[in-house]
């Protein structure tokens, strides 16, 4: 999702388009559960001013979202939704217990990197689904007859493989004396076998029935935690597509669905990134179809406006430092007098706080302009991209400091030892 700093823009610009302030919306956004789904609203809203006219619950008794006016004057609405994982409550609890294994291992003199878990699960409709010990049951797990033998055998030869099935719970325990990384992982649990257990299912189902208006009617799907958008989750599952054609010969209420994943994918020499892939998909036995005309403008649809992080999870808030505020890139030019010096401002911060320095977040050679021979003849601040993700930038410009008149160090040349004038 993106950043608290993006966040901010993002709201301002949505009530200044909306002409309200939008209350439950700031309040989802103040708690875990809701964050995501409150800003997945706020980007659909975004999103939407790109197509026409727009409106935010129009209606006080209740109305879905959304309601755009296009340039054919044709008004839509548009409905949003956010999935979270269907067992997010065992995707978490699956978490805390490979902590519990690692913190007790660290504690016998074990290097917690050398334990790894495998989380099975109990076959079902939906899927494969996790039996784990709760958080209140966490002594009783680690002094367990079972899990104290494993770690005592660990103990006694850290050189030799060692292993757990546990009997009450859909875990097994590995310890590899090559491994460094820790790592696991297990079988999918969201892999519905039937379609009715599919969560595009379940929310077009749901959504048909919360409101009654006219016109065409539109439900806009997000997520950047939950596979139940992707067609490649498991062998024999429920596809997305599935899931609409079933939903769709079972209301007319809805015209279409627009799926949105968000992704991290490779992009060559340049590493990851995170970007938004949307599908339509129209329903052929819907009361109200749009026209030709009007789909090709719903098709411009543009959820890629805004630089995407990390997924924030529903029982977790990100720390107070640069994870939850907008970053950028240092720069530096230099001349023959001097050099510039731009840095984001978040990035100033934290260095004048100490909790970083230049040297360790950039991998840029700034030294020559910090070396006390150069003075700054003048800053300013240049402004940022919130879509991007970035801050706005200090600009520092250098001058040697041709005042100075004690020794100073010259750069040094290529076959020359370096020296004082």
């Amino acid at each position: 999702m993106i950043k608290e700093g993006q966040v901010v823009e993002l709201l301002i610009r949505c009530e200044e388009i909306t002409g309200q302030r939008l209350e439950q919306v700031r309040g989802n956004l103040s708690r875990a559960e809701t964050r995501s789904a409150a800003i997945w609203e706020l980007l659909a809203l975004d999103a939407s001013t790109e197509l026409g006219t727009v409106e935010y619950e129009p209606h006080a008794d209740g109305s879905p979202d959304i309601r755009v006016t296009l340039p054919s004057g044709e008004k839509v609405w548009i409905e949003v939704a956010f999935l979270y994982p269907r067992f997010w409550k065992e995707e978490r609890q699956s978490f805390e217990v490979s902590q519990w294994l690692r913190e007790e291992a660290k504690k016998r003199g074990i290097d917690g990197f050398k334990i790894s878990c495998r989380f099975d699960g109990v076959a079902s409709r939906s899927g494969f689904i996790r039996k784990l010990p709760r958080q209140q049951e966490k002594n009783e797990f680690l002094k367990s007859e079972l899990v104290s033998s494993f770690f005592s055998q660990v103990s006694a030869n850290k050189s030799e493989k060692s292993s757990f099935i546990h009997p009450d719970y859909t875990l097994a325990v590995v310890y590899s004396p090559e491994s460094n990384g820790g790592g696991g992982g297990g079988l999918v649990q969201e892999a519905p076998k039937h379609y009715k257990e599919h969560a595009l299912y379940r929310i077009v189902k749901t959504k048909a029935r919360q409101h009654d208006v006219s016109g065409v009617r539109l439900l806009c799907i997000g997520t950047d935690q939950s596979n139940a958008l992707s067609d490649f989750v498991a062998p024999n599952v429920v596809t997305p597509a599935n899931a609409l054609h079933y939903a769709f010969k079972e209301t007319s209420a809805i015209s279409g669905v627009i799926t949105v994943s968000i992704e991290s994918r490779v992009q060559g020499i340049s590493g990851t990134t995170r970007d938004a892939r949307a599908k339509i998909y129209y329903n052929e036995n819907a009361k109200v179809h749009p026209s030709s005309p009007d789909k090709e403008v719903i098709s411009k649809l543009n959820f890629n406006r805004w630089k995407y992080h990390y997924p924030l999870t529903k029982y977790d808030t990100p720390s107070n430092g640069m994870s939850r505020k907008l970053g950028g890139k240092l720069t530096v030019s230099t001349s023959n007098k001097g050099g510039t010096l731009k840095i984001p401002s978040t990035m100033l911060l934290e260095v004048l706080a100490g909790r970083i320095s230049l040297n360790q977040e950039y991998d840029l050679s700034i030294s020559h302009l910090l070396s006390g021979d150069y003075r700054i003849t003048s800053s300013s601040l240049e402004s940022g991209s919130p879509e991007s993700g970035e801050a706005p930038r200090i600009v520092f410009e250098f001058e040697l400091d041709f005042d100075a008149v004690f020794e100073r160090t010259r750069p040094s040349k290529q076959g020359d030892s370096g020296g004082s004038v």
